[in-house]
């Protein structure tokens, strides 16, 4: 089968090659993969700021139909829509994984880097990472449930509420899936940050009916970070209420400063979120499947055979959020 893989280290080194169709082992299954979701982190391999396991299939954000069970799999059939968490091979009997974070399990290896993911017409996955799909979700909206799951993650960082003022800072895929999720979620604000109102992305959340903005106005209870960006972070605590609450999903710098004094005076809470675990995922289902975060109108679907166009486009930010279509 046709997959797009990286092939070797360094930047680069991109190539849709012959690949064997994986096979259904033990406690895993196949997938018929319908869509496979661009992520920054494609393009961070692409760039090799990110790791991987060269030769490696790309794609950690799909959705698919089981297409083969391995032996041991019980309560899945041939058929069955779904979508993946990203924590294959995590070990289960660490410290992280007694706890309940196989995401953040030493062992993990996720697809698309880790082990070969959805860029592909098959991919391999461990049935206990995998979610229904309900009959109510089409394909491409979930499609988005891993990057919604990322957002969902950070907002159970800091619990978001009714009544909570809160702002997203980034009009990314995921900034817009988490001022769409805190809307959802019952805050009394949800505000979408971002350079230029006029931007493709601003006006697809616009379309979404979030509010936008390329500031904070006025005091928050809750920022969420999606940028990674010193002075983005610095502007959000600056933003927040006395004991108001920041989190960050953004990959940024190796190091960047925090105003500390004025942190500290205002007992502010700064946060980190990685990834996203199982009620992550089921909560961001039932969203979906109730209407209210319809990720597949940040979509713009490709075929796998244009991926450079494809990858291209995510890059220069023109779609929100790219799809490729591997049949």
């Amino acid at each position: 089968m046709k997959a797009l893989v990286k092939t070797a280290a360094g930047v680069g080194h991109l190539e849709l090659a012959d690949v064997p169709e994986p096979q259904a082992r033990p406690g895993w299954v196949v997938l018929a993969v319908r869509y496979g979701g661009i992520c920054g982190t494609d393009l961070h391999i692409a760039a090799d700021r990110h790791p991987y396991y060269p030769p490696v299939v790309l794609g950690h954000e799909f959705v698919g139909a089981i297409e083969a069970v391995g032996d041991g799999v019980t309560g899945w059939s041939a058929g069955d829509r779904v979508v993946c968490e990203p924590h294959a091979l995590f070990c289960g009997h660490c410290d992280q994984c007694r706890r309940g974070l196989v995401r953040l399990c030493t062992s993990k290896r996720a697809p698309g880097w880790g082990i070969d993911g959805a860029f592909a017409p098959y991919v391999a996955v461990p049935v206990a990472l995998l979610h229904r799909v309900p009959d109510e979700v089409p394909d491409e909206r979930a499609a988005g449930c891993e990057p919604a799951a990322v957002a969902a993650r950070a907002l159970n960082r800091v619990g978001i509420g009714p009544g909570d003022r809160v702002a997203v800072l980034g009009p990314g895929p995921i900034g817009i899936l988490a001022a769409l999720q805190a809307s959802a979620r019952g805050a009394d604000r949800a505000v979408l940050i971002g350079r230029d109102v006029e931007s493709g992305r601003m006006r697809t959340a616009a379309g979404l009916g979030l509010e936008c903005a390329t500031g904070i106005d006025g005091e928050v209870d809750v920022v969420v970070d999606t940028t990674g960006s010193n002075a983005a972070v610095t502007a959000g605590i600056a933003a927040l209420r006395r004991a108001g609450k920041l989190v960050t999903v953004g990959v940024g710098d190796d190091t960047f400063a925090i105003p500390w004094r004025d942190t500290l005076f205002r007992s502010v809470d700064v946060k980190f979120s990685f990834s996203s675990g199982y009620d992550d995922w089921r909560g961001v289902l039932s969203l979906m499947r109730r209407g209210a975060l319809p990720a597949e109108r940040l979509t713009s679907v490709f075929d796998l055979a244009d991926w450079e166009r494809a990858f291209a486009a995510v890059a220069d930010r023109r779609v929100s959020k790219a799809l490729v279509r591997p049949r």
